[in-house]
């Protein structure tokens, strides 16, 4: 097979190398460019501006695993071996080989933010404009959706992360107003730590009140003894649930007031939504240039199979027959 010719080599080349039509197109849409960057601004800067800078502030913690709830050990053997195990389960029943991680679970967990959202009255940021600061009421006839509320909270607002290395737990919250941010981040890890304690110590009254029926029942001196040593020990329990103000989370660094928002500032929004905007529309140049050109080779493709068409048929009618001397 023949090589193509130098010069069909070269047109060939400048043709997929010709950038002159792109330019073109571009100078000739210079306008619509122009109109398109303005657009782009304009319609960046009405979104900037509807958004609020967002602040965000947290809190590190670190879970307090409570190993010795003080009082008796349950492994003193001065009882029988059945009443060792029994009061090894009541005193070492209140941890879990998992403690930290049923302690995070419960950090996070619906029953928890919902008394958070209801002893801190969150849902009155969440309606601002139904909410009578004045009067603090609801407007009448206005019930919040609790629901909502619970999902926004859950997902947009507050943030709980855990460092693998340190198990180092930080408890964030985002709000447009900085010190509402700080305030529930500290709110909340305070909040947990009394939520905690009243679970405790209504285990606590609850198994008193259980001894306190055994022993009455009871005739057995080694039992009586156990019991005894069960309710000395859920007595300290107690004690130290309510002396202890970080009961169940200690915290290492308390929320402080955010001085910086988070999010991108207004006018880095506007410069990116202009710029986004106009490459939008260059591209959008690129793309109308490429397809004529796409469509101009279709045509001239078809033409020129055309015209190979119609000069075959003439070529055959004016041929000399096979055979024919």
């Amino acid at each position: 097979m023949n090589a193509l010719p130098e010069t069909t080599q070269e047109n060939t080349a400048a043709m997929e190398l010709d950038l002159m039509p792109y330019i073109n197109a571009l100078i000739n849409a210079r306008w619509l460019l122009l109109a398109a960057a303005l657009a782009s601004a304009l319609l960046s800067g009405l979104w900037a501006y509807s958004k609020p800078y967002m602040y965000q502030s947290g809190a590190k913690i670190s879970v307090v695993d409570i190993e010795d709830p003080g009082g008796v050990s349950p492994d003193d053997r001065r009882a029988s071996e059945v009443l060792t195990l029994v009061e090894h389960g009541f005193v070492m029943g209140t941890t879990h080989d998992n403690y930290n991680d049923v302690m995070r679970a419960r950090l996070a967990s619906r029953n928890f933010i919902m008394r958070f959202l209801e002893d801190h009255n969150v849902y009155r940021h969440f309606y601002p404009d139904q909410w009578l600061e004045s009067e603090q009421r609801w407007a009448d006839g206005f019930a919040p959706d609790q629901g909502e509320v619970l999902t926004r909270f859950r997902d947009e607002v507050r943030s709980i992360d855990l460092d693998e290395e340190t198990d180092i737990i930080t408890v964030s919250m985002k709000w447009p107003d900085p010190a509402v941010a700080r305030d529930w981040a500290n709110q909340y890890v305070q909040s947990f730590n009394e939520f905690i304690r009243e679970r405790t110590m209504a285990d606590v009254k609850r198994k008193q009140e259980f001894l306190q029926k055994e022993l009455q029942r009871s005739d057995v001196l080694d039992m009586q003894q156990s019991i005894y040593r069960l309710i000395e020990a859920q007595t300290a329990i107690a004690m130290l649930a309510s002396a202890r103000e970080e009961y169940a989370l200690e915290i290492i660094d308390p929320a402080a007031l955010p001085y910086r928002s988070f999010t991108m500032s207004r006018k880095k929004k506007v410069v990116m939504g202009t710029f986004a905007g106009t490459l939008l529309a260059v591209f959008g140049v690129f793309a109308w240039v490429l397809l004529a050109r796409m469509l101009q080779t279709v045509k001239a493709f078809r033409e020129q199979e055309h015209q190979s068409k119609i000069g075959a048929e003439v070529g055959s009618s004016h041929g000399t027959p096979t055979g024919e001397a």
